[in-house]
């Protein structure tokens, strides 16, 4: 189908096109509590064409204005060459309704200048999809040894679990003579724990787990261990906590995925995109988090497309643009937008590529230390949310910890809010670090500012 795409392709004079192609193999497993149930293999393939169009406008004062238009369409198998050809010529002319400002393809160019030349990825193949499917099921059984590990307890149990191995070989072609290609390998895990407590109350608590394979099998292993271990905590504090109170303005530490979503603020505030669409306020060389010399921890972020364990590690974007890692913010002071080809060349900078994986340096405090004050520990969310346009961020508290100067009580229900701009100057971080797929960083961070709707 490939093949047959490029070649229709070839009869449209003046029409530039970006293809990426994933083929994926992956392995499904569905148990009730320990006993699988179902277990199947798919292959599938997806074939997604972009096709651009460029012409100029004269506006009123006279001046010619250069656009791209863009059309995006998956292109399904069995597509005939016939159909090819009508699905082409119907998104070319439903590009020419689109007016996006001019901008440039990636091209070959663009790999020689990062240092990593056209073709396939360095080490791709070792992640690809040659492993056979007899190594998936190894993998696989190694994974559902070490999730249950911890599924040991009298008052409680997994009740079901999902597990996903899928790996996808990618290809991506332009117009302008990029093609390269690598492979990923991408585990997700869906879960529940069912509690009942000595009062015969029962509840149960949903989670689900995203990963890629590290290059050692046992640091996968042993982080589902600890991340199960977490949920089962999770659920017997739950089911025996207190109405959180209404603690007033005291520290609120967050700890857990909660941090993926409250850290991230940074790196999509700096994004060209939200920039140019002057929806940051984010200014190169400034100070967008912490203050020199103030009682918080300066955050330094750097992107990294290479993390390993993530997800979302890549050797190129979307576009084929080669990424390499990116120091964008450094004790608290913004060091360079990032954002893809598009946006880059709007704004007249040098393009980062898009890469997902970020990795926050740990800050200066010890666990102890954030724990030895009066605080509220929030462990769990109902969906913990950050709005980067505001900053606002808010959710409904699943579990915390309560400890008033002398005991620790664990607590739920209620809800916190609160704001980026408010919190972000005194914020402390811990210096250790934990991993979260495509997130590295404080295993906890402590804020002042935020409020606690409890319900005690």
């Amino acid at each position: 189908m490939l093949d047959l795409l490029l070649s229709t392709l070839k009869t449209f004079d003046g029409v530039e096109y970006l293809i990426k192609e994933e083929k994926i193999r992956r392995i499904e497993n569905y148990s009730i509590k320990k006993q699988s149930e179902m277990a199947r293999e798919v292959e599938a393939r997806q074939l997604n064409l972009t096709l651009y169009v460029t012409f100029t406008e004269t506006d009123e004062a006279g001046e010619e204005n250069k656009f791209r238009g863009s059309y995006k369409t998956e292109i399904h198998p069995g597509t005939s060459s016939g159909q090819l050809h009508t699905i082409i010529a119907q998104g070319v002319y439903a590009a020419g309704f689109v007016k996006n400002a001019w901008y440039p393809l990636v091209s070959p160019a663009d790999s020689q200048a990062s240092g990593r030349g056209s073709g396939s990825a360095p080490g791709a193949e070792s992640a690809g999809c040659k492993a056979t499917l007899k190594d998936d099921l190894a993998v696989l059984a190694q994974l559902q040894d070490a999730f249950y590990v911890n599924d040991c307890f009298s008052s409680g149990n997994l009740s079901y679990s999902e597990f996903y191995l899928t790996r996808s070989d990618v290809r991506i072609i332009n117009s302008s003579g990029v093609d390269v290609s690598y492979s990923i390998c991408k585990v997700f895990i869906e879960t529940a724990v069912h509690w009942r407590n000595d009062k015969n109350e029962e509840i149960e608590i949903s989670e689900s787990y995203t990963f890629s394979l590290p290059a050692e099998i046992k640091t996968a292993c042993d982080m589902l261990k600890a991340r199960i271990a977490d949920l089962f905590t999770v659920a017997e504090k739950k089911s025996t906590a207190q109405p959180t109170p209404q603690v007033g303005d005291i520290n609120i530490l967050l700890t857990g995925e909660c941090l993926v979503e409250l850290l991230n603020y940074y790196p999509t505030c700096s994004n060209a995109q939200l920039v140019y669409q002057q929806l940051s306020t984010f200014q190169e060389g400034a100070q967008v988090q912490g203050k020199a010399g103030g009682s918080g921890d300066c955050i330094t972020l750097t992107l990294d497309p290479a993390m390993d364990g993530s997800s979302d590690s890549r050797p190129y974007d979307d576009d084929g643009l080669p990424v390499v890692s990116q120091r964008i913010i450094e004790d608290g002071k913004l060091l360079k937008y990032q954002g893809n080809t598009r946006f880059a060349s709007y704004l007249g900078i040098t393009p980062t590529g898009s890469i997902k994986n970020i990795h926050v340096t740990g800050g200066t405090a010890s666990m102890e230390d954030l724990r030895s004050e009066p605080h509220l520990e929030l462990v769990s969310f109902s969906g913990f949310q950050v709005n980067p346009i505001t900053g606002d961020f808010g959710s409904e508290i699943r579990l915390g910890y309560y400890f008033d100067g002398e005991k620790t009580v664990p607590v739920t229900g209620g809800s916190i809010t609160g704001n980026m701009a408010r919190v972000q100057d005194t914020m402390r971080m811990s210096a250790q670090e934990r991993q979260y797929n495509n997130y590295w960083g404080p295993a906890t961070v402590s804020i002042r500012g935020a409020s606690i709707s409890g319900v005690s």
